[in-house]
Formats: C-alpha cells, sequence, structure tokens
C-alpha cells in the first residue's frame, strides 16, 4: 500500500525509523511524520549515494487513501539534517497542536513545535485507572463528532526508541463539540459521555466521569497568550 499511497516513492532513498501517524492541522485525519538517518557515518566518505544525516519526511493526509510529501511546506526540509532515530508525539506545550520530539544520533534532541493556526477544533483526554492500571495503558477511547468516528488508544510505547504523551488527541475539524465520548477501560468495562465540548483537555477517572477540565487557546491561536 505504500507505494500507491504515495508514502513509498519519497521515502525509498532513505533509512526510516521513528514514524508516527498524527493530525498535524486538528482536521480530523491522520498524517504521517517519518525520522529518517543512514546506519553507518562511514557512508559520508563515498564520492555518491546516501547520506549519514538525512531529512524528515512529512505526509499530509488527502483523505481519500493518498499522502503528499509536504516537508517543504511546513518548514522541515529548512532545518539542519541529523541522523535521526527516535520519534514522539504529543502536546507539549498545550496549545492543542501535536509536537515532536526527535532523538538525533551523537547530537542534543529536536523538538518541533507545532504551530498551525488553522482554526480547527481539538481535544486532548487524559484517562486514569482505578481498578484497571493507572495509567489506562490498553484503554481504548472512541468519539464521534461532526459525523466523523475516531478511535485511539492509550500505549505503552510508542515508535522506535519513543514514548508518546500518554493523552489521547483528536483534531475535530470544523465541529464544535464531540456527540459521544465511548472509553472501553482495560479491564473490559465501557463507559460512554455525551456532547463533550471541544478545545479542552478532559482528564477521566475510571468510574468517576471527568474530574478535571482545562481549556486551551482558542482555535487558530497554536501558542499560549497569543504568542507565535
Amino acid at each position: 500500500m505504500s507505494w500507491t499511497s504515495g508514502v513509498g516513492q519519497p521515502s525509498y532513498p532513505y533509512v526510516g525509523w521513528g514514524t508516527g501517524f498524527f493530525d498535524m492541522a486538528n482536521s480530523g485525519w491522520l498524517d504521517i511524520l517519518v525520522a529518517n538517518g543512514h546506519v553507518y557515518p562511514q557512508v559520508d566518505t563515498l564520492e555518491t549515494g546516501p547520506r549519514f544525516k538525512e531529512p524528515l519526511l512529512l505526509h499530509r493526509n488527502n483523505r481519500d487513501g493518498t499522502f503528499d510529501e509536504v516537508s517543504k511546506e511546513a518548514g522541515l526540509a529548512a532545518l539542519p539534517l541529523h541522523s535521526r532515530r527516535g520519534a514522539a508525539f504529543g502536546d507539549v506545550f498545550n496549545t492543542g497542536n501535536i509536537d515532536v520530539l526527535l532523538l538525533n544520533v551523537g547530537e542534543p534532541p529536536t523538538l518541533l513545535k507545532n504551530m498551525n493556526a488553522s482554526g480547527f477544533h481539538r481535544v486532548l483526554f487524559k484517562l486514569v485507572g482505578t481498578k484497571s492500571n493507572r495509567a489506562a495503558i490498553g484503554a481504548r477511547l472512541t468519539i464521534r463528532a461532526g459525523g466523523v468516528r475516531q478511535m485511539a488508544e492509550v500505549r505503552g510505547g510508542a515508535s522506535y526508541l519513543s514514548q508518546n504523551d500518554l493523552r489521547l488527541h483528536f483534531g475535530l475539524g470544523t465541529a464544535p463539540k464531540a456527540d459521544s465520548v465511548e472509553i472501553r477501560w482495560p479491564n473490559g468495562k465501557t463507559e460512554t459521555l455525551q456532547n463533550i465540548a471541544a478545545d479542552a483537555i478532559y482528564t477521566i477517572v475510571e468510574g468517576a466521569g471527568i474530574r478535571d477540565t482545562k481549556p486551551l487557546p482558542p482555535p487558530g491561536n497554536s501558542a499560549p497568550n497569543g504568542k507565535r
């Protein structure tokens, strides 16, 4: 499927490592970022061919089973090259946008701050287990908003050498609320919430419902206090 979807051709010359599906624009459709880097520094001694430090790839979801490689449009092509390995995804700044932390071999890591200002709604859920494990590893959350159904799981491990934010992030597009939120806890029990407003971080405790709500910046404002 990689060739017909359009992700195979741009990645063919590179060695891919940390990879993740994430909604970079809060559209409700998952995009893909890939961290690349060759295994052997000695390849740089060759006159031609692959290099040890390789570029990032960012594949934008076309919503029809295909992707476009948009690292140049996103500004990633202008970043210094590194031989990268891990890629961890999460809302580091609590802005409602998913950021990416990259592990660079033999060099300091790189933090990519997502400055998306699409104006689309989004929501995050922090799940806390009581009868299940406290981190809710293995919980599955299904959300319905704007006629679209999305699902995500809390996972204890992510891509290569990486652990993503345990909070579950959903882009909602133009939908101002989630019509329903269904949580299947690791012990098999299910809870359902209705009419959950967008643009907030919700802490949901197993068996107790929503215990905390933190508002996100207004849609289109990608940084706290209006700074970009």
